[in-house]
């Protein structure tokens, strides 16, 4: 369903954000990027850091096909695993779809089920999720690009050499997430 893009070619990095995982057991947040392609204005969202161990991939998904995702979802009226999400990725770590699920829980497009642990629904304004990000403003700064391929860890410094695309981390009074 994905194509394969390693180092999102014609894309500008809008923003990096950090959100809580699924488990509320979990310290550790997760990191995770929205980029939007320069020419076609297409958004997507790459997991970028886990805080803790487990691996993941750092691939960009596209925002059009977690909609289409999220129609189906949403058309079934039903509960949901995380696992729903699976097939957005190429990579075959074990944990992408908790993570994403947990991206998305903080983009307020689906949530928690209230009464089942583990399971989430999608919210009933998740067709307005597009028109939200292009809200989002761009916000970046030279030397902190990861486009890592799940590692967790950050890139080297480029000794001087300019990079074209960064992020800044601002702090949200959301306890939840930061933007």
């Amino acid at each position: 369903m994905q194509p394969r893009i390693h180092d999102k070619v014609g894309y500008e990095l809008i923003q990096t954000f950090q959100c809580h995982k699924l488990s509320e057991r979990a310290q550790d947040k997760l990191h995770y990027q929205l980029w939007k392609h320069s020419d076609t204005g297409v958004f997507g969202l790459a997991l970028s850091k886990n805080e803790s161990t487990g691996g993941f991939s750092a691939e960009l998904i596209l925002v059009e096909d977690v909609m289409q995702i999220l129609s189906q979802l949403h058309k079934e009226q039903k509960p949901f695993h995380a696992t729903a999400f699976k097939e957005l990725f190429l990579g075959k770590s074990v944990n992408n779809s908790s993570f994403f699920g947990a991206v998305l829980v903080d983009q307020k497009v689906i949530r928690l089920h209230p009464q089942t642990t583990r399971l989430l629904e999608v919210m009933e304004d998740y067709e307005l999720w597009p028109t939200r990000l292009e809200s989002i403003p761009v916000s970046v700064s030279v030397d902190e690009v990861d486009t890592s391929q799940g590692n967790g860890k950050q890139p080297k410094k480029r000794q001087g050499k300019p990079m074209s695309t960064a992020h800044t981390e601002e702090v949200s009074p959301d306890a939840d997430c930061t933007h």
